[in-house]
């Protein structure tokens, strides 16, 4: 349900910068971007601001809209959790960005996780194709694919999630490509996105990583040979601009794996984090048995009381879970390119890191 808007304080100038002719398409056309108070789709949101285009961001809290409204920025409140209809949120977009879910909030039971990931982008995509939207992007992830065994895993890869985030993920994704092929959706173009792991300008998420080993407390957990495919965050918006644009017989009913570079091992990953930010490579290992039993615990003794743990399993799976994806099909039939190489993308995240104060040194 939408918000009554205040009246906006004046907002900053926002400095503009032209529409590349590949985007062309979306000149003109009215934009929606759920999440946009997270990483990922505020990246996405704030590149459309700065292209001048139309769009709108939702968020869950009413005091992110009104941050986003002060700002000069169209913002809703969108709750996915949520039973009322939303019709009006989306009657007058043209392009539907999903990007918000629930994620590594383990205070949340699996039905609230379900409520969110699957039936509420569910729901969300229903109402899109019923108000006559034209495309829908929805963001799933490439965990549909767990610790991957075929290395490199493509789009047909068999499905292994590993938690209640990527199963939720995967259920919802399934149920809105069914929906995209059904007669029930009308001409609505629909595809799914998987990002890979995002990290860039702006990042909470691998923030302890960076941080740990510019500290020079970083210890590596099991051999560090598992493989890590990392996404720059610059990389992983033009994609989801691309599934946009891209013609509809390319992408309807498709999804995508989306990822930077090549995979690297997780020793050579922190090697480079190292390099970047002047400090020598940690060399203790230590082995993963004692730390997954530790982070297992502090789940069961965090739970009861709805607090996030300092360490939980979907994190040691970071160590021990293979991630490396071919992205041919995303090449092929979206004409996505990654423009970050993984040392220019690293030095950039520990620039903006340490310009943010938040790394000492």
């Amino acid at each position: 349900m939408s918000e009554p808007r205040p009246v906006a304080a004046k907002p900053r100038p926002i400095p503009m910068t032209p529409l590349p002719p590949e985007y062309g398409a979306l000149d003109g056309r009215k934009i929606l971007v759920t999440g946009a108070a997270g990483f990922i789709g505020g990246a996405l949101f704030r590149r459309l601001v700065r292209y001048g285009l139309d769009v709108t961001a939702t968020v869950l809290f009413p005091h992110e809209a009104e941050a986003l409204r002060a700002e000069g920025h169209q913002a809703e409140v969108l709750d996915l959790a949520g039973d009322e209809p939303w019709d009006d949120l989306v009657a007058d977009a043209d392009i539907v960005f999903h990007v918000a879910a629930v994620f590594q909030e383990v205070e949340l039971d699996a039905r609230m996780y379900d409520r969110v990931n699957h039936l509420g982008a569910l729901k969300l995509a229903r109402t899109a194709g019923r108000v006559g939207v034209s495309r829908f992007v929805h963001c799933s992830t490439v965990g549909v694919h767990g610790s991957v065994q075929q290395i490199p895993a493509t789009e047909d890869t068999p499905f292994n999630p590993m938690d209640l985030y990527h199963r939720t993920k995967l259920a919802g994704e399934l149920a809105i490509l069914d929906y995209a092929r059904s007669p029930t959706n009308g001409r609505m173009t629909v595809c799914a996105n998987r990002p890979a792991m995002v990290y860039g300008p702006g990042d909470a998420r691998m923030l302890k990583l960076f941080r740990a080993i510019l500290s020079r407390r970083f210890r590596m957990i099991g051999s560090g040979r598992t493989l890590a495919h990392l996404g720059y965050i610059e990389d992983q918006v033009d994609s989801f601009l691309l599934c946009a644009v891209a013609p509809s017989e390319a992408v309807h009913g498709h999804a995508f794996n989306i990822a930077s570079g090549e995979p690297l091992t997780l020793n050579e990953l922190v090697a480079l984090i190292a390099r970047h930010g002047g400090v020598p490579v940690a060399r203790l290992h230590v082995p993963v048995a004692p730390v997954w039993l530790a982070a297992l615990a502090c789940e069961l003794a965090c739970k009861p009381f709805g607090i996030k743990p300092p360490l939980f399993r979907r994190r040691v799976g970071f160590f021990t879970h293979h991630r490396a994806f071919d992205l041919t099909k995303a090449r092929e039939r979206l004409g996505y390119q990654s423009k970050w190489s993984h040392p220019e993308g690293i030095a950039a995240t520990v620039d903006w890191y340490r310009a943010k104060g938040y790394l000492r040194g």
